[in-house]
């Protein structure tokens, strides 16, 4: 089909006194075509295409129908796409032989004609202040310690005033769902009175009929501590939050593109509330020209519902038994505790980022979270007790592999080794000595203990000792004024004479 601008130039170069073969030529077109323009005073050539016969698309056309009119009563997650069309006509008893093409312009074509995809057409909403947030989970991707990882981002923000907080997380597990809602709530420093929701699983056990839902028992605790109304999106309509929606798209599209790197996913965290606040401070709100959206927020702020007087425990709570390797499971993951426990039951509480693990309502044991499969998180310091008596394990037992101790330590024990028989014995007992001092104390007083070629654990205590003890400084004493203090009357000689005649009375 011709476009405008090239109408336009034959026309221009005929009026320039150009022959038609001159403009063929140099317009690339026809002469039929050239004489048609020129003939003519249309600006503008409409190519209306003849129907013609599809054989291959006829003989489908009815049973695409079907299937369309069948999958309307579905959710859109379990429709017939063209392609699944196609792969069920290929199959028995259809054995259709035409194109996937031909199956598509029916698909569409059938599609137009049952409209069962009309427009959506949105109502325009406004919010009133503090009256309500939403939340939604993103998929992102990062390197982190130099591996790229995939994290999930929660995303909460005010609907009124656009204040936003996110936080990635390994996962959507429900206690992360918790620890963002809390982080996010003392953030702004109050709570929306409703926060809308899709159908998620951390919140909703079943969709009931309309708007009615059967929640999760630890949800509706979380939201009754906050006293706020949850709200529930329709199943497969997303933009019943559409402010959150875009948050998630705009954090991905200007953070996350191109894949960010950092040191530690808490580093990821601290860096990405830094940019939303920046953001808040700088981008114009919507709907007031003169306004940020920190602006708005600040005014809105007051609004809130405050915070309660304490704050949720956003973890998940179990029990299990301490096993024989002094470890106890969590998820697919162990993690140790001090070897006094093993074959008791404690209880495990599952932070968004540590594990803590208590007996009898004291804590034994403390590890940062693991959310890969089938991982080990081993503290050296809860098998030294039982190293005591099997010295030997410190050279291949796992807990000791990645134990980062000072140089010092390696040292002293090389040459404990080549100075007794069961040097591993003696090194194992001064180790024993960093349950009761500071690591670097310890390694101090290997040093002094080296350089005065005396090897043991109990020199090594006695250095120990005399570091804490102040240093001791004798006090200088003037003898002869201290005695200018005391006067003795001195005796007359006669008195000597009476201790003389008494002694020889007692003799007699």
């Amino acid at each position: 089909m011709m476009s405008v601008k090239q109408i336009k130039e034959v026309r221009m170069m005929r009026q320039e006194g150009l022959p038609i073969r001159e403009i063929c030529r140099k317009a690339g077109i026809s002469r039929n075509t050239v004489r048609k323009i020129l003939r003519g005073q249309q600006a503008r050539f409409k190519y209306d295409r003849q129907a013609c016969i599809q054989p291959a698309q006829d003989s489908i056309k009815e049973i695409i129908e079907t299937w369309i009119k069948q999958d309307s009563l579905e959710t859109r997650k379990y429709r017939r796409t063209a392609k699944r069309m196609y792969t069920l006509l290929q199959g028995d008893p259809y054995s259709y032989r035409g194109s996937y093409a031909s199956v598509l312009r029916c698909f569409q074509e059938v599609r137009r004609q049952l409209n069962t995809n009309p427009a959506e057409v949105f109502i325009p909403l406004e919010f009133g202040p503090g009256q309500a947030g939403q939340f939604d989970w993103g998929d992102v991707k990062a390197v982190i310690g130099g591996q790229l990882t995939a994290l999930n981002v929660g995303a909460v923000q005010l609907c009124k005033s656009r204040k936003s907080y996110a936080r990635a997380y390994p996962g959507q597990k429900q206690e992360l769902l918790f620890d963002v809602h809390r982080r996010a709530f003392e953030h702004f420093g109050g709570v929306p009175r409703r926060m809308i929701y899709d159908n998620m699983k951390t919140a909703v056990k079943k969709i009931l009929k309309g708007n009615h839902r059967n929640l999760q028992e630890r949800f509706v605790e979380f939201s009754s501590l906050y006293l706020y109304q949850a709200e529930f999106c329709n199943p497969a309509s997303g933009n019943e939050k559409g402010r959150v929606e875009n948050l998630i798209g705009f954090i991905r599209e200007n953070f996350f593109v191109p894949v960010p790197k950092f040191a530690t996913l808490e580093e990821l965290n601290d860096r990405l509330l830094s940019y939303l606040i920046s953001v808040a401070r700088t981008k114009i709100h919507p709907e007031s020209a003169d306004k940020t959206r920190q602006d708005v927020y600040e005014e809105e702020k007051a609004s809130l519902i405050p915070l309660p007087g304490h704050g949720y425990e956003c973890c998940r709570v179990t029990h299990a038994a301490v096993t024989s390797y002094s470890t106890v499971h969590f998820e697919t993951n162990q993690y140790s505790v001090p070897g006094e426990h093993v074959g008791k039951t404690v209880q495990v509480k599952g932070y968004a980022d540590e594990v803590v693990i208590s007996m009898d309502g004291i804590e034994i044991s403390r590890h940062k979270r693991l959310y890969s499969f089938k991982q080990q998180s081993l503290n050296p310091y809860h098998y030294l007790e039982v190293l005591s008596r099997k010295p030997r394990a410190f050279a291949d037992g796992l807990p000791f592999k990645e134990w980062q101790l000072p140089e010092v330590f390696l040292q002293y024990r090389r040459m404990l080794k080549d100075k007794f028989e069961d040097g591993d014995r003696y090194f194992v007992k001064t180790l024993l000595l960093v349950k009761e001092w500071p690591v670097m104390e310890v390694a101090e007083a290997i040093r002094q203990s080296i350089a005065v070629h005396a090897l043991g654990d109990s020199y090594v205590l006695t250095i120990l000792r005399r570091m804490r003890q102040p240093a001791y400084e004798p006090e200088l004493v003037d003898i002869r004024a201290d005695l200018a203090r005391y006067k003795a009357a001195q005796p007359p000689l006669s008195s000597y004479d009476e201790v003389l005649v008494s002694r020889k009375e007692v003799a007699i």
